[in-house]
């Protein structure tokens, strides 16, 4: 029994040492696990060869790489839209010949499938040459899509709802030159309000550039920069203040890279593919909402079914006959058989009663006179019971009490039969739960 209580506490502190060892709380004192890089989803068009891009779906830090397949399209330029949860890009239609008004603004959806949404002309006036073409770095601030194309910066609307929907409302011209011509893809960070982007100017070295969208103005950064390539055509900011750029061509492959931008380490590879001639990436994507599930059930309990007991029967019903109760009060046999009780410790009126018999040693056979009460009821004399010591003849008050003593040793039979089971019960859960 003292195995049975000790069990739930030893169960509970089993548990708990468990959690505290998963969470770390328990492990070895100066050890501490390094948090995890906050990672996110890249949407990359890539072209091995001139003409129609592919679509890739990178995973970073992790650098797991999905080919979605080809679009039908030379695509560049391409930004994400968190609003929107829409990527943006610059497209020519190779598979059917260029585009007569220059290239197109078109949407591309998570999947790589790619809508064609016209030209882009200017605020005010609509069709003629879009002002897209030639574009080759792309990013969006809300609804403004930010377009390098050489040496000038265009703004272009992508409120759906406004009235100047793709249409270019502001131009700016980058300097120093030397600087901005070496960009072929840039991040728009929120908390600067700047455009961050590699530029390959300077012998070949991926230098860190920003690039303020109001004034134009380039300016590396000292300290950051990517090994050589021939372009850094694919730049995504990602959500743990970290660069992610992609080298179109080292050696015979390309290169994904990672790298701190508080300086704290140098770009580290984290993802390669086939040499490319032109890149370009969005990101980081929404991430999607998980499937809606149930929580976990907890493990089965079972519980035994509460078995169905008999009321306790009142004074005017027969009690069954058993060895364990008393004889039924009727008028043949109106003796009741107090040895056959269980042995339960009787209610102090029941004891009362026994204590202090009757002082007439015979009840008189002749009809009592009526009374208001049950205990004027006279019961006829009984019957000589085989005993040690002689029994008194109970008077007409002790029937009615014996009955209400056997409806109360009953109730106290049901009662030990409660816990019992009850008890029953929770050593079956207990050895269940081992």
């Amino acid at each position: 029994m003292r195995l049975v209580r000790l069990l739930p506490p030893l169960a509970a502190a089993v548990v708990v040492s468990g959690l505290l060892a998963v969470s770390g709380l328990l492990g070895p004192p100066g050890r501490t696990s390094a948090a995890a890089p906050a990672g996110c989803e890249i949407l990359q068009v890539e072209n091995q060869f001139s003409g129609a891009s592919s679509v890739v779906r990178l995973t970073v830090p992790g650098g797991d790489r999905r080919e979605l397949g080809e679009t039908g399209y030379a695509l560049n330029a391409i930004a994400y839209s968190a609003d929107q949860d829409m990527v943006y890009g610059v497209a020519d239609a190779p598979h059917h010949g260029r585009f007569a008004d220059g290239a197109h603004a078109v949407e591309i959806s998570r999947s790589g499938q790619v809508a064609d949404l016209g030209s882009v002309g200017r605020a005010g006036r609509r069709g003629g040459w879009s002002w897209a073409t030639g574009a080759t770095a792309g990013a969006i601030d809300g609804t403004t899509w930010y377009l390098q194309r050489a040496d000038d910066l265009y703004t272009v609307d992508i409120d759906p709802a406004g009235p100047d929907y793709l249409t270019v409302t502001g131009r700016v011209q980058l300097r120093p030159v030397a600087l901005a011509s070496g960009v072929d893809d840039f991040a728009y960070d929120a908390a600067s309000g700047l455009l961050y982007g590699v530029s390959m100017s300077f012998a070949g070295h991926g230098r860190v550039v920003t690039i303020d969208p109001r004034t134009g103005h380039v300016e590396p950064l000292p300290g950051l920069s990517f090994p050589a390539a021939s372009a850094y055509g694919a730049v995504v900011l990602g959500p743990d203040n970290t660069l992610y750029a992609t080298a179109n061509r080292i050696g015979y492959r390309s290169v994904t890279y990672r790298l701190p931008l508080d300086g704290s380490g140098p770009a580290v590879e984290i993802s390669t593919g086939p040499p490319l001639v032109s890149s370009d990436a969005a990101g980081c994507l929404v991430s999607s909402p998980p499937p809606s599930s149930p929580p976990p059930s907890p493990p089965p309990f079972s519980t035994p079914p509460p078995r169905s007991l008999p009321a306790p029967p009142s004074s005017s019903s027969s009690p069954p006959s058993s060895s364990s109760s008393s004889a039924p009060l009727s008028s043949s046999s109106p003796t009741p058989a107090p040895q056959s009780l269980p042995p339960l410790p009787p209610p102090p009126n029941a004891s009362a009663l026994v204590e202090q018999p009757s002082p007439q040693p015979r009840v008189d056979t002749s009809t009592p006179s009526p009374t208001p009460t049950p205990s004027a009821v006279q019961a006829p004399p009984p019957s000589p019971v085989p005993s040690g010591r002689p029994k008194p003849q109970p008077s007409a008050s002790p029937v009615v009490d014996t009955a209400a003593h056997v409806k109360e040793q009953r109730r106290w039979g049901l009662t030990v039969l409660i816990l019992v089971l009850g008890a029953g019960a929770a050593a079956s859960r207990v050895r269940r739960g081992r």
